[in-house]
């Protein structure tokens, strides 16, 4: 056998590794950190080059670290660098940078990546001085200041020119408000808000611990797999008897001034952690986080200690991927979603974007729920275990949540004891008074509703990752509450104060949503940056009965969205043209203009239409709600998981352009479609055939994933909460929902078209080039061929240019994707979806991508969701029809078409609303589907990355969600300010 060469840095990395295991084995400030609750933490983890010039590992074995030669076959995390200069940048590199090598195509992580956390985080306690040091000059040198630095916020809810829109004559289902658009309503009216508003912006994250700690402590004193009589846990009861442990046991707060009780976590903005799923991915940051660029963590060595003796080490085998990777061997479809360059599946990290049945418990209660999953009970036979405990599951949940209840009542109690405010006091009272009745009883007032609605909302959070789960018609759901309110007000100026006291509460709601941010280790920042949450929430549309569903509330829901003007919740409004009002469509645009991005808009009868396939029954259709960004789900009946997997299209473009090969990962993965096509429709069978390998895939993948999630968590209390798992006695991971589906979202639509335009046109058309030449100019970006590259700019049809042949093409790529989810079941035996938006991975997945025949460059983002190249036509009328011309029939998990708008300097407030009102409208009437404006200009953008602290609140559509502009990477803030702009 041929023996292979070793580089010097070979010798550098024994040296560096040996450092490693002697700090190890003489100081015990280190040695301390080997060390859990269940023992010593034992692995072997690997380093190698992909040439093998480097190759060494180290083990650790009962407290001890030692060299390991001849390196193991297995190993429990092995780490592979591109070539000795990345093993050598590496070295200096603090330990949130690590994981972005691989989304530079430079590392590649294989095995068991939360031993490769824990590794890190040895090496993070070694160093961790150095790498502070290290993270704080390169912050201070981009930022040229500190990020403690107080910074002035600027005003939020500002006057635009010509002052509000007014409306007069109400509409629809809208019968207590005079003047809906509640014009002499702002910010400043409302002290408690604008205080509130402002710790928004800057109290920073903390990462709190208490959610994994309590779980932890329960599983290990009362066993995981088995109990501690050694016999199997059925899951689903294990999970009820957990949750209902940690509701008991949580603290329960009332945030300082609040009108709502209860909070996400223990800490004022707390980073809930997760660590059966994505959580121990940040254990190599906890010394660290807070002084990372991007979201930077506060962590208390209080955490860091529970984290990393208590919680983390009991995880390390038992969350999704390592299951996965267990029973079915580290399967290919694993291995491509860990390289992040063709796909990423969120159920690695989430079974999320669904929406409770939050009615359902506002109307019966934790109590009338019981009832009914008892009298369910009564009648399954005692044999049938798997259902008996699935129902036994959930009650154990519902009895959880009214404990949690009872101590946010008690400590309501006492604090109004303990207030010396008289009106504090009250407020204070009135909370015990109403946490002692609800949600385990029914719902009478506004004030019951919301706090109910809040209280279910923790105890989501508490089952399930925070990301996506949204809340579903609010709107609906609240009106009837706030007319019963009103009904026993028969004096004006009494019925003038609830109003504003029902905007109030609304406001405290959106806010207490913002106590919480999803865990993001710092690929994250790169792969979702900005996201929070993505909490959904609906308004407008029609009724389930197919009336005008606008109605006070969702004016009311509308005024505190322009107030706060916040990235979350994510406000999405559905348009139906023939039942909402011309003054409903126009509040909806005053409110995008005003917060500068959101609420997103949807179009009632293109989504509806995009669904009809599944014929579900016409009551749920019209009842449709957005979810995590911009898709549909059925309210409170459809566990749809709408963002399953994030899929790189234009990845299989590049391995139909090189025979199955990725340039970027290296890898000769895909099926061998050839080098040379006699015709276009060749070449499109290549890469369909490329596409469906990776679709293939993705779905395998995804179907383990969910059989994982239903083994190691179970949802028992959203089970409760969604239509016919409790007559099934079955839970919403193995299929009892109403209706069960996985969407995808395809990312890269126009870079796609466009390419497969430049190539039939310039190739096969008119046969200007030789596919051979287009090769040679994208392997060079087209640095040896620029008139290549600028033919295809100026010559070539683009979508969005509003050419039809380019529709057609957009519409074959649309039609595959469709057909092929299509043709897949998902573990639930629900059918796939597809689905065309982003939410930032396309600049991610355009990071990992090579030049394109469109003339995209090499590394340039992808256009956001299926938004046109902004060169594709300088009227914005070109793209709207292009965009609606796509078949809504195929677009079944939604759109994100992003459209950057700026007022012209003479506009006028209202002239500027009846500009966005025609293009909206226009876009409705052709057929389209979904529309999001960003009203912001290229200077601005510009300006806010110059000088961050006079933008801390810009906020800004990414693609589906918000985001504040300046905690943007600057990739993204890039793709934003060169987006097409257009005047209006």
């Amino acid at each position: 056998m041929k023996k292979r060469h070793k580089s010097p840095t070979n010798i550098l990395a024994r040296i560096l590794l040996g450092l490693l295991a002697a700090n190890v084995n003489h100081r015990p400030r280190i040695r301390h950190y080997l060390k859990s609750d269940d023992g010593w933490i034992d692995f072997t983890v690997g380093v190698r080059t992909q040439s093998s010039s480097v190759e060494q590992a180290v083990r650790f074995l009962g407290g001890k670290a030692s060299l390991v030669k001849p390196i193991p076959e297995r190993l429990d995390c092995r780490i592979v660098f591109r070539d000795d200069a990345t093993f050598r940048e590496a070295i200096n590199l603090p330990p949130n940078e690590i994981l972005n090598l691989l989304l530079q195509g430079r590392m590649i992580a294989e095995g068991n990546l939360s031993y490769l956390q824990c590794f890190n985080f040895l090496i993070s306690a070694l160093l961790k001085n150095k790498q502070i040091k290290t993270m704080l000059k390169a912050r201070d040198k981009k930022d040229g200041k500190r990020i403690e630095d107080p910074q002035p916020i600027p005003a939020a809810d500002p006057m635009p020119k010509g002052g509000r829109l007014r409306c007069e004559s109400p509409q629809g289902g809208v019968r207590f408000l005079a003047e809906p658009y509640l014009s002499d309503i702002s910010l400043d009216d409302f002290p408690r808000l604008h205080e509130m508003h402002k710790r928004h912006f800057t109290l920073r994250a903390e990462i709190c611990p208490e959610r994994p700690m309590l779980l932890t402590r329960w599983f290990r004193a009362n066993g995981f797999e088995t109990r501690n009589d050694g016999t199997p846990w059925i899951p689903i009861l294990r999970q009820g008897h957990a949750f209902k442990y940690l509701m008991e046991q949580r603290t329960p707060i009332i945030a300082k001034n609040d009108l709502i009780a209860g909070t996400t976590t223990s800490k004022e903005v707390g980073v809930v952690l997760y660590p059966d799923t994505h959580g121990t991915l940040i254990w190599g940051e906890l010394m660290t986080a807070p002084y990372r660029e991007l979201f930077p963590y506060d962590v208390s060595q209080e955490t860091v200690d529970i984290l990393h003796h208590q919680v983390f080490p009991f995880w390390i085998k038992r969350n999704m991927r390592e299951w996965v990777r267990e029973k079915y061997g580290n399967p290919l479809c694993q291995r491509l979603d860990e390289r992040f360059a063709v796909y990423f599946l969120w159920k690695t990290a989430a079974l999320s974007h669904t929406i409770c049945d939050f009615p359902k418990l506002f109307r019966l209660g934790t109590k009338g729920i019981i009832d009914e999953i008892e009298a369910t009970l009564s009648a399954l036979d005692p044999q049938e275990q798997e259902r008996v405990a699935t129902l036994k599951g959930m009650i154990l949940t519902l009895e959880g949540l009214a404990l949690y209840a009872a101590n946010l009542s008690r400590q309501a109690r006492i604090e109004a004891g303990k207030e010396d405010d008289p009106s504090r006091r009250f407020e204070l009272e009135r909370l015990a008074d109403i946490c002692g009745r609800v949600p385990e009883n029914p719902c009478a007032t506004l004030d019951e509703a919301v706090n109910a609605l809040w209280i279910g909302w923790v105890g989501v959070h508490m089952e399930n990752t925070n990301a996506g789960f949204s809340l579903g018609r609010l709107d609906q759901w609240l009106q009837p509450y706030f007319e019963a309110d009103l009904a026993k007000l028969d004096d004006a100026d009494a019925r003038e104060a609830y109003i504003r006291h029902a905007v109030e509460l609304i406001g405290c709601f959106y806010l207490r949503c913002a106590d919480h941010l999803p865990l993001i280790p710092d690929i994250g920042n790169y792969l979702f940056g900005g996201s929070s949450s993505d909490q959904a929430i609906t308004l407008g549309g029609v009724t389930p009965q197919g009336e005008d569903a606008v109605n006070d509330m969702t004016y009311i829901f509308l005024k505190v969205t322009e107030m706060l003007a916040i990235r979350d919740p994510n406000v999405n409004a559905r348009y139906h043209k023939d039942k909402n009002s011309e003054a409903y469509l126009k509040r909806l645009c005053e409110v995008n203009f005003v917060t500068t991005a959101t609420p997103s808009i949807h179009s009632d009868t293109a989504v509806m239409e995009s669904l009809a396939e599944f014929n579900y029954a016409e009551q749920d259709l019209r009842d449709w709600s957005a979810t995590g960004c911009v898709e549909p789900t059925l309210s409170g009946k459809h566990i749809g998981h709408t963002n399953c997997m994030m899929m790189n299209m234009v990845a299989a473009l590049e391995m139909a352009l090189n025979n199955g090969y990725h340039p970027l990962m290296r890898w000769d993965v895909g099926p061998k479609t050839g080098d040379a096509f006699e015709t276009f429709e060749d070449f499109f069978q290549a890469f369909t055939t490329q596409f469906k390998f990776l679709i293939d895939n993705s779905v395998a993948y995804n179907n383990m994933l969910a059989e994982a999630h239903s083994v190691l968590r179970p949802t028992p209390f959203i089970s409760s909460l969604i239509a016919d798992c409790i007559p099934r006695a079955t839970d919403a991971t193995k299929g009892g929902a109403r209706y069960n589906s996985s969407g995808s979202a395809c990312i890269g639509l126009a870079d796609i078209t466009d390419s497969l335009m430049a190539i039939k046109q310039l190739v096969y058309d008119e046969k200007r080039v030789t596919l051979a030449q287009v090769k040679s100019a994208l392997d060079s970006n087209f640095a040896n061929d620029p008139a290549l590259h600028a033919l295809v700019r100026k010559k070539v049809p683009l979508f969005g240019s509003g050419r039809p042949e380019a529709v057609a093409v957009a519409n074959r790529v649309v039609r595959f994707a469709h057909d092929c989810y299509g043709s897949h079941r998902n573990f639930r035996s629900g059918p796939y979806t597809s689905g065309f938006w982003s939410m930032s991975n396309h600049v991610a997945f355009g990071s990992l991508t090579g030049a394109l025949p469109s003339g995209r460059l090499a590394g340039k983002a992808f256009t956001p969701g299926l938004t046109p190249e902004p060169h594709a036509s300088l009227n914005l009328l070109d793209n709207i029809r292009d965009v609606s011309a796509l078949d809504t029939h195929s677009m079944n998990n939604n759109i994100a078409f992003n459209v950057k708008v700026v007022p012209g300097g003479h506009d006028s407030q209202a002239q500027t609303i009846d500009h966005l009102y025609a293009y909206t409208k226009t876009y409705c009437d052709l057929g389209g589907m979904q529309m999001q404006f960003n009203v912001v200009s290229s200077a601005t953008l510009r300006d806010a990355m110059l000088h961050p602290e006079n933008y801390r609140n810009l906020l800004v559509r990414i693609s589906g969600y918000n985001a504040y502009f300046v905690t943007l990477n600057r990739e993204m803030q890039i793709e934003l300010i060169e987006r097409a702009e257009y005047g209006i």
